[in-house]
Parts: C-alpha cells; sequence; structure tokens
C-alpha cells in the first residue's frame, strides 16, 4: 500500500512539474540572461496576473513569466509542495487558507519579513493576519473584499423602505417582509446554504474560527450568526438560490432586491444584468445593534514564493510590481479586484465615478476598511469548509444549533489535532 501511494504522489508530481518546466537552474532559464518564473493562480486572478506580463516586461525585459491556470481547490499545487519537487515560484492562496498551508508544509516558502519591511504600514493592518507566523512574514497580501448591502432602489422605493431606515439586521427583515407585501414576487436576499453569509456575519461579530490555538466554530459569535441566517430563511427574506449563477437568473428576472456581498460583486452587477443601470445603490452593512460595527471583510488573495524556487529575487520583483505600483494595481482593479495596498487609493483612476451605480464606488468601500475586525482562520481551513458548511446547512434545515456548532467542531478537531474552546 506504501508503494502505491508512493507511486500515486509521484505520478502527480510529474504532471504538474512538466506543467511547470522543473525546477532545475537550468530548466528556469530559457535563454542567456533571461530568467523565467511560473505562476499558479485561477480564474479572475490568473487573468488579472496575465495581463500584468507586458507592463512588468517593460521594466524587467530578461524576466520571463508564465502563468498557470490551476484551480482554487490547489489539486495541482499539494502534491508538489509534499513531494518537495515540482512547485512553481510564485503560488496564490486564499488569505484565509495560507496558514494552513503553513502548518501543513513548513519550510516550503521563502521568508518575506526583509522585502516587505518597507511596506507594513501600506497595506490594510488586517491583511497582514494570514501571511505571517511567528513573527515573520512569508507573503504579500494582495486583495481583500470589504462588504455592503447592494439594494435595487427603484424596487425599495416601489415598496415604500427608506434605506435611511435600516440600521439593523432586524430592520432588514422588518424591510423585507413589508418588500414581500408590497411586490409578492419579490423577495429580500438570496442564499446558496451560505457560507459567505455566515464569513461576512462572523467577521461583522468579531468572531473567529480559530482562538487562542483552539477551534472557535462553537462561539456566542458563531451561535449569532448562524441565528441570523435562520432568521432570515424563517421569515421569508430570503430565498434558496442553486449557486453563483442561479443568484444571477434571479436578479434579472427581478426576484431579489439585494444582496449581501463585498466589493467584487458589483462587477458582478454591471456585467450580468447591465439593463438595471441606475437602479442598485449599495450602502454600508446594517449592524446587529444600533450603532454597532457594519463593517466586514469576505475574500481576498495572497502570494507567496515556493522555497523551491531557484529565482526567489525575479519572483519578488513580479509580485512588487503588481502589488505595489499604480500601474500594477490598476490592472487588478479592472478584474474587480479591490486592493489592500493603501496607496492606490489616492489615484485617480480608483476615485472615478461609476455611472452603473451612480456614485465612487472604489472610495466608498474604501470606507468599509477602517474597521474590519482581524479574523483568525488558523491552520485549519482546508480542513474545516466541509463541516463549517454542513453546520449551517443543518442550522438552515432545522436542527439543533449548539449540536450542529458541536458536530462541527469535533469534526474539525479530529482532522487537525487542535482542542476545542469550551
Amino acid at each position: 500500500m506504501k508503494k502505491l501511494v508512493l507511486v500515486s504522489l509521484f505520478f502527480v508530481t510529474s504532471i504538474f512539474l512538466a506543467a511547470c518546466g522543473g525546477g532545475s537552474s537550468e530548466e528556469s532559464n530559457t535563454s542567456e540572461g533571461e530568467t523565467t518564473i511560473k505562476v499558479a493562480a485561477w480564474n479572475a486572478a490568473a487573468n488579472a496576473l496575465t495581463d500584468q506580463i507586458e507592463g512588468f516586461n517593460k521594466k524587467y525585459p530578461d524576466i520571463k513569466v508564465e502563468i498557470l491556470q490551476v484551480d482554487p481547490e490547489y489539486s495541482k499545487v499539494t502534491p508538489a509542495l509534499a513531494a518537495g519537487t515540482g512547485a512553481p515560484d510564485i503560488i496564490q492562496t486564499q488569505a484565509r487558507d495560507f496558514p494552513a498551508f503553513l502548518n501543513k508544509f513548513p519550510d516550503q516558502f521563502v521568508d518575506l519579513t526583509e522585502k516587505t519591511k518597507d511596506y507594513q504600514d501600506k497595506f490594510l493592518e488586517s491583511s497582514w493576519e494570514s501571511v505571517s507566523k511567528d513573527g515573520k512574514v512569508y507573503a504579500m497580501p494582495w486583495d481583500i473584499g470589504p462588504s455592503a448591502l447592494y439594494y435595487r432602489k427603484d424596487l425599495f422605493e416601489k415598496a415604500g423602505i427608506d434605506i435611511a431606515s435600516i440600521k439593523t439586521w432586524e430592520d432588514y427583515i422588518e424591510a423585507g417582509k413589508e418588500l414581500k407585501k408590497a411586490i409578492p414576487e419579490t423577495t429580500m436576499t438570496g442564499y446558496t446554504n451560505d457560507f459567505d453569509l455566515y464569513e461576512v456575519f462572523l467577521n461583522q461579530l468579531g468572531g473567529t474560527y480559530v482562538k487562542d490555538g483552539k477551534i472557535n466554530v462553537n462561539s456566542p459569535e458563531s451561535k449569532e450568526a448562524l441565528l441570523l441566517q435562520k432568521e432570515m430563511k424563517d421569515e421569508d427574506v430570503a430565498i434558496s438560490v442553486k449557486d453563483w449563477n442561479g443568484r444571477i437568473t434571479e436578479l434579472n428576472n427581478e426576484k431579489i432586491a439585494s444582496v449581501i456581498l463585498p466589493v467584487w460583486y458589483a462587477g458582478t452587477l454591471q456585467h450580468s444584468v447591465e439593463q438595471q443601470a441606475g437602479n442598485w445603490g449599495i450602502v454600508p452593512l446594517p449592524a446587529f445593534e444600533e450603532g454597532g460595527n457594519t463593517q466586514a471583510n469576505l475574500g481576498g488573495s495572497i502570494l507567496t514564493i515556493s522555497k523551491q524556487s531557484k529565482n526567489a529575487d525575479a519572483a519578488f520583483k513580479f509580485i512588487e510590481y503588481v502589488l505595489t505600483t499604480e500601474e500594477g494595481q490598476t490592472v487588478m482593479l479592472n478584474y474587480g479586484l479591490f486592493p489592500s495596498y493603501t496607496p492606490f487609493y489616492q489615484s485617480e483612476v480608483f476615485k472615478e465615478y461609476n455611472d452603473y451605480f451612480e456614485m465612487e464606488v472604489y472610495p466608498f468601500f474604501a470606507g468599509l476598511t477602517s474597521n474590519i475586525e482581524k479574523m483568525d482562520h488558523g491552520p485549519i481551513m482546508l480542513d474545516a469548509t466541509k463541516p463549517v458548511n454542513d453546520m449551517i446547512g443543518a442550522v438552515l434545515e432545522g436542527k439543533d444549533v449548539d449540536k450542529s456548532m458541536e458536530t462541527a467542531a469535533t469534526s474539525i478537531s479530529k482532522t487537525t489535532n487542535l482542542d476545542i474552546n469550551e
């Protein structure tokens, strides 16, 4: 059995090694004086990085960049890290997942503490949380997802709802009931057994997945986040939508009047429901109690350099260009990737007026970053996503909240060997 496992791992790693072009210094150079770096990323992030190459090569003509389109489940990356060979020079991970990478693959990432020391005050403070361990920095923060309430101005007006009156989530639920009475075919929002909604609420409440090194998904904040989702469903102000595309279908059919998601959803609305231009507004999240916190983050990625890289200095130059220059961040913004690099907030492109929303969208979201609570995802998220999703689903189905949290915490504990906070 051990031989079979080793052969399987070798086979998977060999495939990825071939895609990366190998890890030796000879294989890293395509011609004399020219260095090649490989970057693993997915979807819009990979496309944004591809569009960076032309500008980067104007500054560094001798560094060739190849973007490897991989999956967000890391199936092409983790075998190479586990084997210690075949990894690309630069790897994208979700910010919430990187602490788990540092735990599962120690000594596989370059220490960037010295290289990033001049940038410590140029990125949002909360963005350094996931890339640091034991006082050292192992990745550069990339984008973040300040969250807000997108709402249909025309539908709210038709239902007689004043958006300024929605100060708390209870106000939001009551407004949803009024909306349903006035426009029976339309519901306040949609959910997809919603991990995203749970994380927004948890972060807004100051909750965390890990606290003091122990699993914390059974916390009071977790319970409050789950109960709010359950109340929205029970009060019929949130309908179930199948998936990402299902939400878009319902938006186009005017079945949903608001969306609780981060800045990156602005691009989705503009491109997927373009006929509703001028009808959408954006306001801060309602608070859990009047005067409470209205800020939360959802999503965001980082860029790290593999210790297997023979060209770590060249790799950092690429990261530095795409994340700390106006040219690089302008490309990112074109793909809806909101920067955690704060100097870019002063650029003219960042401040541009948006005709679709009839407002300056990015400065508005920049104003929703000042009080984002730090969230410790700990080294568990590669193992915690399914138990947390199961926990949310169980609560929405009417199962006991405390028992559902206990089940999730126990499942994560068995996989990660971490204790559970009592």
